[in-house]
């Protein structure tokens, strides 16, 4: 099977005698000649969806996706505000949870902000706070151990061994 040779087309204002004594002729097979002519048409193809797109309906949707990133970093920062304000109540070593979840909520009501790792303010809320619940807070005294030795033992015994000799039993 012969090939066949086709010339490009080109515009007759463009290519004077001039010009096609200049340039030599290119040829092309029939095989590059439907490659180049694919490419065209896949070429043509895209430009016709580019014209298809709907670019305000593209600029809506980058400003909707804009502000949900916006609203999922706020909502990122005031969590990670909570855990650390939820952190520094926890170190105030305060008897039960429902102090802890009031102690926590006064400081949110008065949006204190964080300088590193020091609570702004904080420490003003947790006086007033144990100036109004000073039983709120866990004693700072250790609480005294009670052991079953008496002076000069080793301290060493069994509980029933305890119970005779307090009764005075052998």
């Amino acid at each position: 099977m012969a090939e066949e040779t086709k010339q490009p087309e080109t515009a007759p204002a463009e290519n004077t005698s001039e010009n096609a004594q200049k340039q030599p002729v290119k040829t092309y097979t029939e095989q590059e000649y439907q490659t180049l002519a694919d490419q065209l048409a896949k070429a043509n193809q895209t430009i016709q969806d580019f014209e298809k797109m709907d670019i305000d309906g593209i600029k809506k949707s980058v400003e909707d996706y804009k502000q949900k990133w916006e609203q999922s970093e706020n909502e990122r920062k005031a969590f990670e505000h909570r855990t650390k304000v939820s952190g520094f109540v926890k170190n105030l070593g305060l008897k039960d949870d429902i102090y802890e979840k009031h102690v926590t909520e006064l400081i949110l009501e008065k949006e204190l902000k964080f300088d590193g790792d020091k609570l702004i303010g904080g420490d003003d809320v947790v006086n007033q706070f144990k100036e109004k619940y000073p039983n709120a807070f866990q004693s700072a005294q250790p609480v005294p151990e009670f052991s079953v030795s008496t002076p000069g033992t080793s301290g060493v015994r069994d509980d029933d061994a305890f119970v005779r000799a307090v009764m005075g039993l052998k």
